[in-house]
């Protein structure tokens, strides 16, 4: 539990699990992450409904609807803990961009974008080869690709040679 008392991953209070519990018919344990999380779920869905705002439903569950209906009727200042509680979650709720900016995740590329062969970075032999993403001239592929380099014209540079052709070298 926490130091206020709140129990499982949703941090429920015990007085709200009891009702909880009654109205969903959920189990014993508010330890158990399926009921634990379904109750939390459901009670924030009350409290959105109820004051219907994600900034009112977040404060409403942090600091307890009848401490945020207090708030609206006298204006008394929510808990600093609760105001920091809406202010960094609110704007991820409302689908809003993070101050810090938030990492996009990666593109997904496509196999048709990568190379045919793998060519080591900075040779100077990757000019005319398609690049991720874009397209390349077929006439300066086909000059890459028969251009007398002699890693291309060995067939030592480009095998491996077996231990016994290792030998006779």
């Amino acid at each position: 539990p926490s130091p206020a008392g709140a129990m499982g991953l949703m941090q429920v209070m015990p007085g709200t699990w009891r009702e909880l519990r009654a109205r969903y018919a959920l189990g014993d344990d508010p330890f158990d992450p399926r009921d634990n999380i379904f109750a939390g779920t459901a009670y924030l869905r009350e409290m959105l409904d109820r004051y219907g705002t994600i900034g009112a439903m977040l404060a409403a569950y942090n600091a307890g609807p009848s401490r945020y209906d207090e708030y609206l009727a006298t204006g008394r200042p929510l808990p600093a803990e609760t105001r920091a509680y809406v202010a960094r979650l609110a704007p991820i709720l409302a689908g809003k961009p993070r101050p810090g900016g938030a990492l996009k995740p990666p593109g997904r590329t496509d196999w048709r974008d990568a190379p045919l062969f793998v060519v080591p970075v900075g040779s100077g032999s990757d000019a005319g080869w398609p690049q991720p993403g874009g397209q390349s001239d077929p006439t300066s592929r086909a000059e890459a690709a028969n251009r007398n380099d002699a890693t291309l014209a060995s067939p030592e540079g480009i095998f491996v040679a077996g231990s016994d052709q290792a030998s006779s070298r």
